[in-house]
């Protein structure tokens, strides 16, 4: 009965069996919500503006590198933000009172220094508006050291929720005075919170951060009443988790940091190797060719969606999959992490790792993105805890609206709960940020917890926060995979340690942050309670 209902899925039109598979996993029940298109996301502006002869002037600045992107980085390379920027000006105008928005764009401390200038010469500035619209331009952290007039920065939907997530921390730790801050998926709140700006007609700057903090804290919805399937994770000791992990080995390609080698070593008994792009591209290729056309088929046949992902470029996958498995195998490693786009870019790499990191999750070994040692270490130690959890590394998003957290990412296991767990769907598209290769978007389950870590090797801290997977979002912006889940505890805490742990963080299906608790402390890392 399963066969012949993914045989009528796959007869159907492209459009008709994606909206269908979307529909069954919950991907459309709500999605407009989570975050629209990204022309969607912004109404146009209605109606005349009001007069702003007599109103607040305030300088919005589009954190941003180019008006048509060129860099490949969220939310994709090519995307042009020009008439996008233009409707946000608009609607900003026509909505807010009292309150009139100037535009302007900076991505540097030169961009931003000329800002300053030129509103130092105009003279009528009474604070500023930061919208992030890539990862990592760099005009709100500047603005906060350059200028000491109100600062709002807020995020776009999954446009540069990197940079606002790190730099939005950084500033926090700072204490700047007259600062506030916006992380919704819901454009009308990037709105609401810019109507604190009409505090300054009457000067006083500390009216604007309570009415931009109010407005925050009162959009940001109370737990939901979720029913959780799954009770707490029955978990290894720490000493008997640090037992089963001592001699594993990671293959770190194009890392060579024997500093870091050397604490993971020291702290958890873990080897790591230093592996060139050159070596592993050349077990790809020796891979066995008739092997690997077999194993891109069964890919392509079990996907439930296939987008402009050509047969040619699932075979170099498969390739580069069994030669990192044998590169493993050779090695006597169980994990490997690789500079993933540096090797791609540079050309040192044939093709990208996504679909291969996926196939060695699902079989309980460890393929991990970026070169990320910290979170390679945290994968296999709470995998290796938890009896066979499978971790997911992701770029999460923040999103007030939803009282949620978004763990976002180009690639994931499909076997959530281990080898021998359910395997969940997946589509295969390309790698969402420079639309080449190919990647995987997995549905999670909703309604099962979330114990999500980090670690830093340098202060010896580990970041830890719970959620309850609500959904996945389908959104086209950003990374492939993004599963929503709704943040437990103290949601306020989920701003504060971007700036010390990075961007990254792994995520498991399951509730042990107790246990995670007890591995710190016995390792002798302070725990960071993020929410």
């Amino acid at each position: 009965m399963e066969k012949d209902r993914l045989m009528r899925r796959k007869a159907e039109c492209p459009c008709c069996a994606r909206r269908n598979f979307l529909k069954q996993f919950g991907l459309l029940l709500g999605a407009a919500s989570l975050s629209q298109s990204m022309d969607a996301a912004v109404p146009s502006a209605m109606g005349s503006f009001t007069d702003k002869s007599s109103a607040v002037k305030v300088r919005l600045v589009f954190s941003i590198w180019d008006d048509v992107q060129e860099r490949k980085t969220w939310p994709n390379v090519g995307f042009d933000f020009r008439a996008l920027m233009r409707r946000i000006t608009d609607i900003l105008n026509s909505r807010v009172d009292g309150v009139e928005f100037i535009p302007g764009k900076a991505y540097d401390i030169a961009t931003v220094s000329k800002i300053l200038s030129e509103d130092e010469a105009a003279g009528d500035i009474a604070g500023y508006m930061v919208i992030q619209m890539n990862s990592w331009p760099d005009a709100a952290n500047n603005l906060a050291k350059m200028t000491d007039k109100p600062l709002l920065f807020c995020s776009y939907p999954y446009s540069g929720i990197g940079g606002w997530d790190v730099t939005n921390s950084a500033i926090l730790h700072s204490k700047r005075p007259n600062y506030a801050f916006m992380s919704s998926l819901r454009f009308d709140d990037i709105v609401g919170v810019a109507g604190a700006f009409s505090a300054l007609g009457d000067g006083n700057g500390d009216d604007f951060v309570k009415k931009a903090e109010a407005y925050r804290l009162s959009h940001t919805p109370e737990p939901s009443q979720i029913i959780v399937k799954a009770g707490p994770t029955k978990c290894l000791t720490p000493d008997e988790t640090l037992a089963k992990i001592k001699g594993m080995k990671i293959l770190s390609v194009e890392n060579d940091d024997k500093n870091i080698f050397r604490q993971i070593s020291d702290d958890f008994g873990i080897e790591v190797e230093a592996v060139k792009f050159v070596e592993v591209n050349d077990y790809a290729k020796r891979a066995d060719g008739k092997k690997a056309a077999r194993l891109a088929r069964k890919w392509k046949e079990e996907a439930q969606y296939v987008e402009t992902v050509t047969d040619d470029t699932l075979l170099g996958c498969a390739k580069l999959y069994y030669g990192m498995k044998q590169i493993l195998a050779d090695k006597g490693a169980q994990a490997i992490t690789i500079n993933c786009l540096g090797g791609c870019y540079s050309g040192l790499l044939d093709s990208y790792p996504c679909l291969g990191f996926m196939q060695l999750q699902d079989e309980g070994l460890f393929g991990v993105c970026e070169n990320d040692l910290c979170s390679t270490v945290a994968m296999m130690v709470f995998s290796v805890m938890t009896k066979g959890l499978m971790g997911y590394l992701s770029d999460p998003a923040i999103d007030s609206s939803k009282r949620a957290i978004v763990y976002a990412h180009c690639v994931s296991t499909r076997r959530f709960f281990g080898p021998k767990g359910k395997e969940y769907p997946y589509e295969i598209l390309t790698h969402s940020e420079d639309r080449m290769g190919a990647s995987v978007r997995t549905i999670a389950p909703a309604g099962y917890p979330v114990t999500t870590v980090a670690f830093n090797f340098s202060t010896r801290k580990m970041a830890l926060h719970t959620a309850i997977v609500t959904g996945n979002d389908p959104d086209d912006r950003a990374c492939r995979t993004k599963i929503v889940a709704e943040v437990t505890g103290d949601f306020e805490k989920i701003y504060n340690e971007w700036d010390t742990f990075g961007w990254h963080r792994v995520s498991f299906l399951g509730d042990f942050s107790k246990d995670a608790e007890a591995m710190a402390a016995r390792l002798g890392y302070t725990v960071v309670r993020e929410s």
